[in-house]
């Protein structure tokens, strides 16, 4: 491990990489686990990128480390607009472990609903959508992401001026080369400072706010979990508010296991269909896939002009 290790020390630094040479030009923040850049490619493709570079000083915690690397090689097997572009998995130069990806411009949607506390429909079911299609092109590749949540889908501002939603982190996910045995038994859920967020060291993987029932108790690797989970997601960006919430984590696995769905007000019977369908507490009385949940959105009333007769529930 590097002693006393200053994130600043490294900009000017030239890291190779797989995919290419990066120059790290500009520190753009620190989280636990990395120190994240803003760098720019060397070689003849130039440009800009981001560079995440593991805290030296985690280096000796194996569940971090495995992490870590799992993010950089599960990201870096999908290729989906809707998906951050992890350009390689980790490399290691000189006793630091890195990779690079897009480097984003936006802001979470954790963020946004934090702004504005619940989104238009239309444009809920346009960021839901496209969570989906990039969940689904994960899962074709045999990735889970395990942990679906507003923080983990990042609005990307298009220079032509869309909002472009992309899945990100995914450091929880589950590859399909994965064995049981291979499973973290130590995962943590991140902490946050933003509300609403109930965070806790658990022995599952997944956020608890979050989290399908089948996974809370230990199921692994399913993508009717990633169906839930962003079934969380949109019922929270239409309703202003998750649809359960407790003062501790057991209470709301317990809630997300046991308790009905509160029925969302305000949106259209089939919107209202789809959701419910996506929180059924059992696997198999979800929505199939990923693709069927893209499916299934693309035709409720508020993914079109509506008209003004349309009944709401």
């Amino acid at each position: 491990m590097i002693a006393r290790f200053s994130p600043e020390s490294v900009l000017g630094t030239t890291l190779p990489s797989a995919s290419g040479a990066y120059r790290l030009d500009q520190l753009l923040k620190t989280g636990g686990l990395a120190h994240v850049y803003l760098a720019a490619r060397v070689d003849a493709a130039g440009g800009l990128l981001a560079v995440k570079l593991m805290r030296p000083e985690v280096e000796s915690k194996p569940e971090v480390v495995a992490r870590f690397e799992r993010e950089a090689l599960a990201a870096s097997l999908v290729r989906h607009q809707n998906v951050i572009r992890v350009n390689e998995p980790v490399q290691h130069h000189r006793g630091f472990a890195y990779f690079s990806c897009e480097h984003l411009v936006g802001v979470d949607l954790a963020d946004q609903m934090a702004s504005e506390r619940k989104l238009a429909p239309e444009r809920a079911i346009k960021i839901a959508l496209g969570a989906a299609l990039g969940l689904a092109a994960a899962h074709e590749k045999g990735v889970v992401h395990r942990d679906v949540k507003p923080e983990n889908i990042f609005l990307v501002h298009a220079p032509d001026g869309r909002e472009v939603p992309r899945v990100i982190d995914f450091g929880s996910a589950w590859l399909s080369s994965d064995s049981f045995e291979q499973e973290p038994t130590d995962a943590e859920t991140r902490a946050t400072p933003r509300p609403m967020r109930i965070t806790q060291t658990t022995s599952f993987v997944g956020t608890p706010g979050y989290v399908a029932p089948e996974q809370a108790e230990g199921a692994v690797g399913h993508p009717a979990a990633d169906v839930y989970a962003l079934g969380v997601v949109l019922y929270e960006a239409l309703a202003g508010r998750p649809p359960f919430a407790a003062k501790n984590w057991m209470d709301l696995l317990v809630q997300h296991a046991k308790h009905p769905v509160p029925p969302l007000v305000g949106v259209s019977k089939p919107l209202q269909a789809v959701v419910t369908q996506a929180l059924a507490k059992a696997p198999a009385d979800r929505i199939p896939s990923m693709t069927d949940f893209s499916r299934e959105l693309s035709l409720v009333p508020e993914a079109r002009p509506r008209p003004d007769t349309e009944r709401l529930a």
